[in-house]
């Protein structure tokens, strides 16, 4: 459902809005002229250069930076075309021109919404960052024409993936913690394990002394028997302590700690095997050197996962520590929107408060429904023959 919701979405989502320079001198308009059929002809690269030798000319130009973001997001470099929306979005608030300012920070959403989407298959905090700066942006432009549909659309649309990655992030997490929690209890079979390993090496130490001194063989042969018997038991557990852990630690980000714990376990079993065959044919010596191995495999098994987990526990207080000033940082963002908005609509009276209607329970609304409810919408605006703003003719 995911991947059909997005096929629908993008032929809305993105919509780049294209305005020619209305610049006086006429190098500049013979510029953005070049630039604009290089632009139609999908020259992107063409276009930029242009749009860039005309804003050397016009560097107050707002309209010459939207066209510069516009060529740059056809590149698909998505953040600097932000960069010069945003730019495009102050010279318009300092021009007092809402409707260009309004499109810019739409823009602005569409390439911070295209960002995010890249970022979504290597880095869902990241990746939710640029989807939650997307709506900010959709929310800031519906306030500032509230005929700008798409706008209410797209601040919609990037409302719904900001959910859908925060339940990702959710169930991402949630599986951490059952792994981790799993790891633990795997370390702890192997901590009573080592122990059971060391006790059976004494075992069969003493066992050899015993022989020696003793020197019955219908004993030794018994007790030789039950220390196999012990010795194949922890053998057993041990091997099916290392699939646990194997199975656990085959994610592509298992940490190298990791892969050195499943190789001493891999050792573990293999000297414990060959003690479990020495044992079988009364060698109690060879078999208590492998057993001792064993332990030592096991003992350094134990101390990689516990390097693990303090590695854990570091890059969580590290993590800590950057949402900490992430969230300062986003609060200085919003405040200063808050400010530009303020500034931007003191001349409007109450016209802020009639922004395009969105529904508050957008997490309870369908993909589908959004999707069919756009598509009357541009029905709509097909029989009314605009948007809300009229576009601005492209010839001189």
């Amino acid at each position: 459902m995911k991947n059909r919701f997005y096929q629908y979405i993008l032929g809305f989502i993105f919509v780049i809005l294209f305005f020619p320079v209305s610049a006086d001198a006429e190098s500049a308009r013979s510029l953005i002229e070049k630039g604009n059929e290089a632009f139609e002809q999908g020259d992107f690269t063409a276009s930029l250069e242009h749009y860039n030798k005309a804003a050397e000319l016009e560097p107050d130009s707002a309209i010459v930076l939207f066209n510069r973001g516009d060529a740059l997001y056809r590149q698909e470099k998505y953040a600097e075309a932000l960069n010069v929306f945003e730019q495009a979005a102050a010279k318009a608030l300092q021009n007092n021109d809402r409707m260009l300012e309004a499109q810019s920070r739409y823009n602005m959403g569409n390439s911070s919404f295209h960002e995010a989407e890249k970022l979504r298959q290597e880095n869902l905090e990241m990746s939710l960052a640029e989807y939650k700066r997307s709506s900010q942006f959709y929310q800031s432009a519906a306030k500032l024409d509230p005929d700008f549909t798409d706008a209410a659309y797209n601040l919609e649309a990037s409302r719904i993936a900001v959910k859908q990655v925060e339940e990702l992030i959710r169930k991402q997490r949630q599986e951490a913690q059952q792994n981790e929690q799993q790891k633990q209890n795997i370390a702890k079979e192997l901590e009573n394990l080592q122990k059971e390993q060391q006790d059976a090496a004494e075992q069969s130490s003493e066992s050899d002394q015993s022989r020696q001194q003793e020197g019955s063989e219908s004993k030794e042969t018994d007790q030789s028997e039950k220390l196999a018997e012990n010795q194949k038991s922890i053998t057993d557990r041990t091997r099916e302590a290392g699939q646990k852990l194997e199975k656990l630690s085959q994610d592509k980000d298992a940490e190298l700690s990791d892969e050195m714990a499943r190789e001493h376990v891999k050792k573990a079993v293999e000297k414990q095997e060959e003690a479990e065959k020495e044992l079988q044919q009364n060698k109690l010596s060879e078999a208590h050197e492998n057993q001792q191995e064993a332990s030592r495999e096991l003992q350094k098994a134990l101390q990689q996962l516990a390097q693990k987990q303090n590695q854990d526990q570091e890059r969580n207080k590290d993590k800590s520590g950057r949402q900490e000033e992430e969230a300062a940082e986003k609060q200085k963002a919003e405040q200063q929107e808050q400010n530009e908005q303020q500034t931007s609509t003191d001349d409007a009276g109450q016209q802020e408060e009639q922004s395009p209607p969105v529904s508050e329970n957008y997490g309870d609304v369908s993909p589908e429904d959004i999707i069919n409810e756009e598509i009357e919408n541009k029905k709509y605006r097909s029989v009314r023959g605009k948007t809300g703003y009229d576009p601005v003719d492209k010839d001189w």
